[in-house]
């Protein structure tokens, strides 16, 4: 029951957070940080290690994901957009868009190996469902509130 109830406040803060524009990012991290605190049950000599490697390589993926792809997406856009692209050029972003998803994948694969050096295989698998519960229950909360919510 204390799980729900801290869930369902860290859940309600982070959207509150996101619909708030500024600094929405930080927000949001901050609250998943507790989630995954909570969630993984990290012992003070775990989490003292566990978050410099995690925050670390959480800096990476977020370039790689959103602004390796807003770049990307902004450059097309500058070119006329996908429709204004010859197949060569097309063909071109696609390699991009494959290639920056495969650093994604070896950047979770090395955070993967560092972070095994200090939780058990098991709070690693933990880990990776908390993070995805999280982000699901996360987007599941925006969609609930609608694209005109703005945070009243």
């Amino acid at each position: 029951m204390k799980k729900i109830v801290f869930f369902g406040i860290v859940l309600c803060l982070s959207m509150a957070a996101w619909s708030q524009g500024r600094g929405q990012h930080e927000r949001v991290k901050a609250f998943k940080t507790g989630y995954l605190t909570q969630e993984l049950d990290l012992s003070s000599v775990e989490a003292e290690k566990f978050w410099p490697i995690y925050n670390t390589y959480e800096k990476k993926i977020f370039e790689l994901r959103v602004e390796k792809r807003r770049a990307e997406r902004e450059k097309m856009n500058s070119m006329g957009g996908p429709e204004a692209l010859s197949d060569a050029q097309a063909s071109d972003f696609l390699k991009g868009l494959f290639e920056n998803e495969v650093d994604i994948l070896e950047t979770k694969q090395e955070q993967y190996k560092e972070l095994g050096k200090v939780l058990s295989p098991r709070k690693l698998l933990l880990l990776y469902k908390a993070e995805a519960d999280f982000n699901r229950r996360l987007l599941s909360e925006f969609k609930r509130r609608g694209p005109n919510h703005q945070g009243n």
